[in-house]
This record gives C-alpha cells, sequence and structure tokens, in this order.
C-alpha cells in the first residue's frame, strides 16, 4: 500500500473537502486523481429528511438487543420465517414492554 504523508494545511483540505470532489495534482497542476465525497450532498439531505420525519427512534444498544435476541432464537430452532420472527418479537415486547420503547417517546 502507498501512504503519502500530508502537511498539517493539506489534511486540514482534506477534511473540508468531506462533501465535495478532491482533486489530487501534481505540482505543474496536473489533476492525477478525483476523489468523490464519501457522503454526497444528496446523502446529507435524505439524512436530514429522514431525521426529521415522525416515526419511532431506537438507540443502537436496542437495536443491537433485538439482533442479539433474534440471532440467538436462530440458532436455538434452527431459523424461522417472517410470521415467526414477528411473533417471537411481539413476545420479547410484552415480556418487556420498556425495552423497545422508541427514544422520542423516552426524552
Amino acid at each position: 500500500m502507498v501512504q503519502i504523508l500530508l502537511s498539517e494545511e493539506q489534511a486540514r483540505l482534506v477534511q473540508q473537502a468531506a462533501v465535495e470532489p478532491l482533486q489530487l495534482c501534481n505540482p505543474q497542476g496536473k489533476v492525477l486523481r478525483t476523489i468523490e465525497p464519501e457522503y454526497t450532498q444528496e446523502f446529507i439531505a435524505e439524512l436530514k429528511r429522514r431525521a426529521s420525519a415522525p416515526g419511532p427512534r431506537y438507540t443502537g444498544a436496542q437495536v443491537q438487543s433485538r439482533l442479539q435476541a433474534l440471532q440467538e432464537e436462530w440458532d436455538r430452532t434452527g431459523g424461522f420465517d417472517e410470521a415467526y420472527m414477528r411473533e417471537f418479537l411481539k413476545r420479547l415486547n410484552a415480556a418487556d414492554p420498556g425495552h423497545m420503547r422508541p427514544r422520542n417517546e423516552t426524552g
């Protein structure tokens, strides 16, 4: 792997270009590579739209807990279909109703 050490100023410019293309040029100004941003303006706008939309919000810990419970049930039973999954999640929620309360309802 090739590694190029940037100056402080170059590193700052690269970080600022997180949402727009970044051109790497040789000393004569010839473009050697264009690096597309990881997050486009459209992607960021979509994230903002989703964040402002109504609906339940869950913490990462809540989601991970449910995924772990689903994996354990999958391993225990050898697999299941969507209907079984939904019924299993209903049983989990009934056993601990506060666990998957949406974050926006709890503050």
